[in-house]
């Protein structure tokens, strides 16, 4: 198939509605089977015709259309449509498009960095529930509280406007919109230009494989316009080339306009494999950053999440990355590479999947399943539970294993927004009437409410990912991702897991216990000593008793039940010689 970058533009949106130095209105419809499309402004008060180019694409100027004001396509003087490129929808995904610039906003972020994709230390967070105001300048109040949290990248959602679940599917998708009770693409671009002053990077989560459900809405159109049931039409319209390259261009152009437009720094591409001609997108969407990146000197990442037979790829401004370094944590044993840490476990915090995996261990024993895979809040933006009913929470110390096992990885670390309090069900909102508090911005969390004991754990928790994301950013063995400086010993029946990773001097030993039993462990003969960085099991973490503060050659440690301890490689046994 021919590429589409020809009709791109790299310095501006050319679909939906968009305007000039001079606020003069440029609109770009894509309408093939339409015989007649007009614009009707401000609810009928003013309606202006659109030409049709031989592409099927309809099109006008106009300094009658204002920023702010409300305007809908005229299909045949009958039906009225959103634009689906419609950067916000005020009434909500069944109501008129409101018209947006993007230019407007003054940015002060030109001195902004984005940091390598290696030093990124995520945290996913809902737009919904992450604060009181439920906004995205809700979230902007607390970049104080996720910087003190240590983490300098989030990933938001939703961003693109989702439906009324009482009001059913809705065949238009808006990947162009954001969502107007988060505060809109105004307050969306003020919370990147927050985020970017604080040094916290923003990817934005998006699915293009919905765009697929408008063949539906096309095929509405094409029933009215050609006033026929012609199938033959109808089919080549949606499944030939002109419909792949309209959606390409769609596509492509939206992607773009994040990063452009929005001064977004990553983007999360899910289930984009669905799409037949996935690899060809993706290839132009590389070849637009790889241009953005050459106007304004910043590098993009696109984070390709797909299905288990196939690896995530993340993109630097166009330049792969591989595979292994992103989201799936493997590990390597008797010279094959096997998988350790399921991409669930990462995106999901599904502890139990990894234990199963790795020790075939019966989820029900250990920690419900809780699901916070969370793609549209419903309910009008209320939030999904994410744990089920009934199911059992992981115990403190589980809680703190996981989080050392995700820090200490050889892989970009992703947290969940309340993993870091110990949140039952992350997702859902804290209410008085449910005994919790909001986390302030500034003070460590404590949603526990009345119960002292809950609260002394919270936050302790919290204190405890701050350590270990502080020892993320201070060792060079954990910060730099080479699964090549990482060797990992697991013994299954004993349910233990030896992490060995190192870069130029530093060495990191990881000792990992998934087991809810005491383990005795050998330390691998590396030739060094080994000063204790972090133990999840020190009363100083609410644990049940510390590990030695130094390891040698050959010495045998017993780790306590479902704990972790890092160690730090050293010449000699010696605080001082070994300090950082």
């Amino acid at each position: 198939m021919k590429s589409i970058m020809g009709q791109v533009e790299i310095n501006r949106r050319t679909l939906g509605v968009t305007f000039d130095a001079e606020q003069k209105a440029k609109i770009h419809l894509w309408a093939p089977y339409a015989g007649q499309v007009a614009v009707t402004i401000n609810r009928d008060s003013l309606t202006l015709p659109l030409t049709r180019s031989e592409s099927g694409y309809w099109s006008t100027e106009t300094d009658q259309l204002k920023p702010g004001d409300r305007y809908s396509f005229v299909l045949e003087n009958e039906e009225e449509y959103a634009d689906p490129a419609s950067l916000v929808q005020p009434d909500g995904i069944y109501g008129p498009s409101q018209a947006f610039d993007t230019s407007a906003f003054y940015w002060e972020d030109t001195c902004w960095v984005n940091p390598p994709f290696d030093e990124y230390i995520i945290y996913e967070l809902d737009v919904y529930t992450f604060s009181a105001e439920g906004t995205f300048m809700g979230i902007a109040d607390k970049l104080g509280y996720l910087k003190a949290l240590g983490v300098n990248a989030i990933v938001v959602r939703p961003v693109t406007p989702f439906p009324d679940a009482q009001k059913g599917h809705h065949p238009d998708i808006f990947m162009y919109a954001v969502q107007a009770s988060y505060g809109g693409p105004g307050q969306l671009q003020k919370l990147v230009n927050a985020c970017h002053y604080e040094g916290i990077a923003v990817t934005v989560d998006l699915s293009y494989n919905h765009v697929d459900q408008q063949k539906q809405y096309l095929e509405d159109v094409a029933a009215r316009c050609t006033g026929s049931d012609d199938r033959s039409r109808r089919q080549t319209g949606n499944n030939g080339r002109a419909w792949r390259q309209a959606r390409r261009q769609y596509i492509v152009e939206n992607a773009l306009m994040w990063l452009r437009d929005f001064h977004v720094d990553a983007l999360r591409l899910n289930d984009l494999q669905v799409l037949l001609d996935a690899e060809a997108i993706l290839s132009d969407i590389r070849q637009q950053a790889d241009a953005l990146t050459g106007l304004t000197g910043r590098h993009y990442y696109l984070l390709v999440e797909d299905s288990p037979e196939q690896e995530a790829e993340p993109m630097a401004g166009g330049r792969p990355v591989k595979a292994d370094q992103a989201y799936r944590n493997y590990y390597e044993t008797d010279g094959h590479t096997k998988k350790a840490y399921r991409e669930d476990f990462i995106y999901d915090r599904q502890f139990s999947s990894v234990l199963r995996e790795l020790f075939g261990r019966e989820a029900e024993t250990i920690v419900s399943e809780p699901s916070v895979m969370f793609t549209r809040p419903h309910e009008a933006g209320h939030a999904l539970s994410a744990t089920e009913e009934g199911g059992d929470q992981p115990s403190f110390e589980s809680m703190k294993l996981m989080a050392g096992s995700i820090l200490v990885s050889p892989y970009v670390p992703s947290l969940f927004m309340g993993d870091e309090w110990g949140g039952a069900n992350p997702f859902a909102v804290l209410t008085p009437a449910e005994g919790g508090t909001e986390p302030s911005a500034d003070t460590d969390p404590n949603p526990a409410g009345s119960d002292a004991q809950a609260g002394e754990t919270n936050k302790t928790l919290y204190a405890y990912y701050q350590a270990l994301t502080r020892l993320r950013r201070q060792q060079p063995a954990l910060y730099h991702l080479n699964r090549k400086q990482t060797s990992v010993n697991q013994q299954p029946e004993q349910e233990t897991m030896v992490v060995h990773r190192w870069y130029e001097r530093n060495d990191v030993l990881c000792l990992m216990n998934f087991s809810e039993e005491k383990r005795d462990i050998a330390i691998p003969a590396l030739n060094t000593y080994w000063h204790k960085l972090i133990d999840s099991a020190d009363p100083a973490w609410l644990g049940p008793e510390a590990g030695p503060e130094w390891l040698s050659d050959g010495d045998t440690i017993t780790l306590q039940p479902e704990s972790i301890l890092i160690y730090k490689g050293c010449d000699q046994p010696d605080p001082q010689a070994c300090a950082d």
